[in-house]
């Protein structure tokens, strides 16, 4: 994945958000812009949900996050962990839990929901199929969940990825995936598949790769054209930065390749502070993992990285106009989470 050298800094996380939140907090879905130059906080959480154990964790996690009083949340995939089953039943117990929190929670797909349910003991689901019931159960009105719930806009054909505006900072999602973003080779990672069925998969990996750019880019012209301060990217998958996860076989995340590259060229191109949030390797960090070609770090990325798995916690974004960075990322532990299961 080029050029890409890995710079950490020791503290920090993650980045979130909705559009159309007044200053008040309370949910104002046409007129996220209007928090104008004020200051305000977001959660950030996602990969949780993880078997009992992590079910029965949510509500103090949910609990916490609206004491804080946060803007709005976001969260950042995966609705079970990967040995889960992907039963119907599962998608409505995972809406319920974020339909009863008290402010707006914008709620992508993670791998977990869809790609990975192919196998035996998700249920031999097909992963398109579950997708497109993903789709029906989380992303049919052009609203977030929530018991106030915000307005987004969806991108045709693909409505989990969305964008918005609060303040001076636009976000987008993007459907992003773990297990190399649903690309998969034969005979990599444990794939068995029918060559017929990992062609389909790749296909459908190839045309929401093109959809994810097209948005990608789109959503940066507009922030461009806003003069916003700022752009924050969601997505589920670790892209495996400069191969800092050690894979031995670069099939393993070359799905990835394409969309970093474009990201990094948005990145470039942009005046303000950009952030990329995901979550799926559920380890909380902070870092500046995008440089430029001759080898020094581009200092207006931030990459962050939320909790998740056994660790059911969040992250606050603060977006501040008069701070120069724009962005303060701090974890947020949640004191009945931090337990010996």
């Amino acid at each position: 994945m080029f050029a890409l050298r890995k710079v950490a800094i020791a503290t920090g996380l993650a980045v979130a958000a909705v559009v159309g939140v007044a200053a008040t907090g309370q949910a104002a879905p046409e007129d996220g812009a209007k928090l104008g130059w004020h200051k305000y906080t977001v959660g950030l959480f996602g990969d949780v949900n993880y078997g009992n154990g992590g079910r029965s964790e949510f509500a103090a996690l949910a609990d916490h996050i609206n004491a804080a009083n946060v803007n709005f949340s976001i969260y950042d995939g995966d609705l079970k962990n990967g040995k889960e089953r992907c039963d119907n039943a599962m998608y409505a117990d995972a809406l319920a839990r974020f339909d009863a929190m008290t402010k707006p929670v914008v709620v992508l797909p993670g791998d977990n929901d869809w790609t990975d349910c192919h196998r035996a003991n998700n249920g031999a689901y097909d992963p398109i199929e579950r997708l497109d019931y993903e789709r029906s159960v989380f992303y049919s009105t052009p609203y977030s969940q929530g018991r106030k719930p915000m307005k987004v806009e969806r991108q045709p054909a693909y409505p989990e990825n969305n964008r918005f505006t609060c303040g001076p900072v636009t976000y987008l999602g993007l459907n992003v995936q773990g297990s190399n973003d649903n690309f998969p080779h034969a005979g990599v990672d444990g794939e068995a598949r029918p060559a017929a069925e990992i062609a389909r998969q790749d296909a459908e990996h190839t045309a929401r790769l093109a959809a994810n750019l097209t948005w990608l880019r789109e959503t940066f012209a507009q922030a461009k054209a806003r003069g916003d301060q700022g752009v924050v990217v969601v997505w589920q998958a670790d892209p495996n930065f400069n191969n800092e996860g050690r894979l031995a076989d670069p099939r393993s995340y070359d799905g990835f390749t394409e969309i970093v590259a474009a990201l990094r060229a948005e990145v470039l191109a942009f005046k303000g502070q950009v952030a990329l949030v995901h979550g799926d390797a559920h380890y909380y960090k902070q870092d500046k993992p995008l440089t430029y070609d001759n080898g020094q770090v581009i200092g207006n990325f931030t990459r962050v990285e939320t909790f998740g798995d056994l660790n059911s916690h969040w992250v606050s974004l603060t977006v501040d106009p008069h701070n120069p960075d724009l962005f303060t990322f701090a974890p947020q532990i949640v004191p009945a989470n931090v337990h010996d299961r």
